[in-house]
């Protein structure tokens, strides 16, 4: 293999190059692929020009690739450390960031409007169970009130009978002493 191409190399060129075919269909005319590359360039830019925004950012482009430019940077003179900072703390970012878009990439196609399609009839069915869920919550609040109202009772009952023994006790402990000091 010259110049340190495999064949790994190879294959993953042609799959490239069978991937553009299928979007952009086969060279099967007699012209040349800078001819075909420049018609496609110009539908792209037909394309591209019917976006406002798009042509915005066009004209702009080479503003903001002086401003990414790392002579631009060096002109301000920041020091090497604050500049590695910052690529080391970017980093993490983008990373995160590109774990995010690929993440809502994915999930683009879980709201579709096929998967809202039934919503009127899911309305109402919701209606009633709403209603439902509404006197259940209500029964709950009045069970609620009626066991609060027997455990208060039942504590009255209880510190009724605990006082009660108390007293019973302080009388037989009298008696006791009584029949003692008689003895």
């Amino acid at each position: 293999m010259a110049g340190g191409i495999t064949t790994a190399d190879i294959a993953m060129l042609e799959g490239r190059v069978e991937q553009l075919e299928r979007i952009y269909g086969q060279n099967d005319s007699e012209k040349e692929s800078v001819k075909v590359l420049e018609e496609l360039n110009t539908k792209v830019d037909k394309m591209l020009g019917k976006h406002p925004k798009t042509q915005a950012l066009l004209k702009r482009l080479n503003e903001l690739s002086t401003y990414t430019d790392p002579g631009f940077i060096m002109r301000y003179d920041p020091s090497k450390f604050i500049q590695q900072e910052y690529v080391v703390g970017s980093t993490n970012r983008m990373q995160k960031a590109a774990v995010d878009a690929k993440k809502i990439a994915e999930l683009k196609n879980v709201v579709n409007p096929g998967n809202l399609k039934n919503t009127t009839e899911l309305e109402k069915k919701m209606g009633p169970l709403t209603l439902k869920c509404l006197k259940l919550h209500d029964d709950g609040e009045e069970v609620n009130k009626e066991i609060n109202a027997l455990v208060g009772k039942w504590n009255d009952i209880l510190n009724t009978l605990s006082e009660q023994f108390v007293m019973w006790d302080n009388i037989l402990r009298e008696a006791e002493e009584t029949a003692k000091e008689n003895e």
